[in-house]
């Protein structure tokens, strides 16, 4: 049987996450009086003289069910990038959202690349990850998910986890696609280097290119990345499937994931 790896951070408020989520609950007993209320105004709506009533009192222990309302950004939690985050446009045509993605992408062998010897603010480069495949013996095929080990989880919970990581740089990204890789995860908060390093190496040289590198390339490339990922020391270097499905909502940027590695006995 399978050993199965959660590899998904907890979607919370956190330090470690400057979007905050907001979760209302309907409890049970106030769910019992709403859902009457509502069952006696549509009633009488359309059959003024029907006698039928409702209660709370009808439900057990005079308590209904709940209902719980989520707000939160797409961009919080373990969740993947679709194109249309990237750019309007992706290889000439618009960008798909999540709900316009093949699922096979999303269920499909993984590698785990070794990067934990990169520094924070480091770029991870195209060296780095041949370096890093060749010690798993591994040979990349069209469509394998490869997970970028950089061991930044071990931060969630603190404000570093936002600031203190490795990113990928724009030619590690394109040689990846280029081997036909469609799904691309990391353990950091953000696929790039972190937001504070960008911004000072640009300020500092007034390069556009230190900006948001590696998503910028999945506008001329479509690929997908799952970002702020969990456990991968759980994980062996291959010999794991990777599923990841995104939620199937219309038009959306992004996707939070259940990422799951899937360990072969």
């Amino acid at each position: 049987m399978q050993r199965l790896v959660d590899l998904s951070v907890l979607v919370e408020n956190s330090p470690s996450e400057p979007l905050k989520m907001k979760a209302e609950r309907l409890d049970h007993v106030q769910g019992a009086k709403q859902f009457c209320h509502e069952v006696e105004t549509r009633n009488a709506a359309k059959q003024p003289a029907d006698p039928r009533r409702l209660y709370p009192e009808d439900f057990p222990d005079s308590a209904f069910i709940t209902l719980d309302t989520v707000t939160l950004p797409t961009h919080m939690g373990t969740h993947i990038d679709a194109p249309i985050h990237y750019g309007a446009e992706c290889e000439g045509q618009p960008s798909k959202s999540v709900d316009q993605l093949p699922l096979e992408w999303f269920f499909a062998p993984g590698v785990r690349l070794d990067l934990r010897h990169k520094s924070a603010g480091a770029f991870i480069t195209v060296e780095d990850l041949q370096v890093a495949l060749d010690a798993t013996g591994h040979k990349l095929q069209p469509l394998d998910i490869v997970l970028i080990w950089t061991g930044t989880d071990r931060l969630w919970g603190k404000r570093e986890y936002f600031s203190d990581a490795p990113g990928m740089s724009r030619e590690a990204t394109a040689w990846l696609t280029q081997q036909g890789i469609k799904v691309i995860g990391i353990d950091t908060y953000g696929f790039d280097r972190p937001f504070v390093t960008m911004l000072e190496d640009f300020w500092r040289t007034g390069d556009r290119g230190c900006l948001w590198p590696a998503h910028f390339y999945g506008r001329e490339c479509e690929y997908i990345q799952i970002e702020r990922l969990a456990n991968l020391d759980q994980l062996p270097d291959t010999g794991f499937q990777v599923a990841c499905f995104p939620l199937k909502v219309k038009g959306l940027d992004a996707s939070w994931v259940r990422a799951v590695g899937l360990v072969d006995p």
